[in-house]
């Protein structure tokens, strides 16, 4: 199947097929249009960028030597190749080609941006990261949606991932709790019932670095980012157990957050759910399956109960009071279940702990931990993206990388909200491949440009309403 000239014919013998409209004889391809575009979707994109102060921001914050002037520039030239789907340093050539020189000026070759990357130190990297926060507050403002709902329940979600690279010269490369050689994304994410998640803060890490490393550092920043974009509402910081710390936990505390965070089944713990009365448990079905975290299997239905809880003893007067919810569903492992019936066991049951500081009902604060998995989408948006790749053999250059790709994943969002329906709370590969890489051919008159766009193009409307929104601000 493949783009041709003329309509599309149809034949059907049972079944319908897709067929060349002619003979592959009367077909040919020559790359000579130099007033075609093949992604009209970042004009309003990145005029929305610009908007936001991205070039201005660029200019004003990040000071690697040689690029006085022209960081924004080159900033841009990033987050664009980004928008348009690229996943390395070369693939930024997407943005030089037809006439693309017609809509945008200051565009960067990927060589230009390539040193530039690399002259990046770990300060540069957090000049960039002041970049991506002013920026999200620029879109807000531009784009009240982007975050809507803030005024009520808000979740901040921290996780960690590690993505695989295969150079044998790439720094900080190890293999970590995965096994595999990669290097470590640790973010935080912005949501509310209403409005899919935006990325408040990011780092990235050495591979072979424990999940909560530096978690105090990127809460504190993302909660003092939501804070400053406007959020109001009662927020929630929810994680796994990997982040089941008394620092971690007591950072989100002291900046005016609750925390729900997966709680480890150590001695403790296991006492705790040992003292829980039997007629406490309540059961809950699941209208949609969940993944059991540890056999990998899913779950219907289970039984809930909760019980007060003082976390983290060990530091005495600093402990920290809230309740631990617990799930449990029956045990499916047939060794274990061989061994209880030897001692005489009828039932035995897996356990997952949740310690909470939230006041919501049992099945509601339960539900609502479960909703962290959110932020795995978020992460798979990346992947899916510009993290495809970590495409640096120096580790700041690959950490610049990934601020610039959470740039793209904020602006990407504002797309799809300003674009409206489903695209609110779509994935952004979607958002790029129904409205930002859309083709389009560009036709003047008189000091005027019109770009004219593929007729039909099932997502026009959407289309439009962001060019309206956005080119009239």
């Amino acid at each position: 199947m493949g783009l041709v000239e003329g309509p599309v014919r149809l034949q059907r013998r049972g079944i319908s097929e897709m067929q060349l409209s002619h003979t592959s004889a009367a077909l040919s391809a020559v790359f000579d249009e130099p007033n075609l575009v093949g992604s009209a979707g970042l004009v309003p994109a990145l005029a929305l960028a610009e908007q936001a102060g991205l070039s201005r921001l660029a200019d004003e914050w990040v000071t690697v030597p040689g690029s006085a002037g022209t960081a924004g520039a080159k900033v841009a030239t990033l987050v664009g190749g980004m928008l348009a789907g690229a996943d390395s340093i070369d693939d930024l050539d997407v943005l030089r080609h037809g006439g693309m020189g017609h809509l945008f000026g200051g565009v960067r070759a990927p060589s230009t941006v390539g040193v530039f990357l690399r002259s990046f130190t770990f300060g540069h990297v957090r000049q960039l990261d002041a970049v991506a926060t002013r920026l999200l507050v620029g879109l807000v403002e531009q784009v009240p949606g982007l975050l809507a709902g803030s005024d009520g329940p808000v979740f901040l979600d921290v996780d960690d991932t590690v993505k695989a690279v295969y150079g044998a010269g790439k720094q900080g490369a190890q293999h970590g709790y995965t096994r595999i050689k990669g290097l470590n994304a640790q973010l935080a994410t912005l949501s509310t019932v209403q409005a899919a998640p935006v990325i408040a803060a990011a780092r990235l890490r050495r591979g072979a670095v424990s999940s909560a490393h530096g978690a105090v550092r990127l809460v504190r920043d993302a909660i003092a980012t939501a804070r400053r974009v406007g959020v109001t509402g009662p927020m929630l910081v929810r994680a796994d157990s990997a982040y089941y710390q008394h620092g971690f936990v007591t950072a989100a505390l002291r900046a005016g957050a609750q925390v729900s965070v997966g709680a480890r089944l150590d001695s403790a713990v296991r006492r705790a759910i040992a003292g829980i009365d039997e007629t406490a448990w309540t059961t809950i079905a699941y209208p949609q399956a969940v993944l059991d975290p540890d056999s990998g299997e899913l779950v219907s239905v289970a039984e809930v109960a909760e019980t007060p809880y003082l976390a983290f003893t060990s530091h005495g007067a600093k402990a920290v009071g809230g309740r631990l919810l617990v799930r449990r569903v029956p045990e499916r492992n047939r060794d274990k279940l061989a061994t209880a019936a030897q001692q005489g066991l009828f039932t035995v049951w897996r356990y997952h702990a949740v310690f909470t500081t939230d006041s919501a009902p049992l099945v509601q604060a339960e539900s609502t931990h479960r909703g962290h998995a959110i932020v795995e989408q978020t992460i798979a948006d990346l992947k899916a993206g510009p993290l495809a790749h970590l495409p640096s053999g120096r580790f700041a250059a690959n950490a610049a990388w990934l601020v610039a790709a959470t740039i793209a994943h904020t602006l990407t969002r504002a797309v799809g909200v300003l674009a409206g329906g489903r695209f609110a709370r779509a994935e952004t590969a979607t958002v790029r491949a129904r409205i930002l890489t859309v083709p389009a051919r560009i036709a003047r008159s008189g000091r005027r440009l019109r770009l004219h766009l593929p007729r039909r193009w099932p997502w026009a409307l959407h289309w439009q309403r962001l060019w309206t929104t956005v080119m009239t601000i």
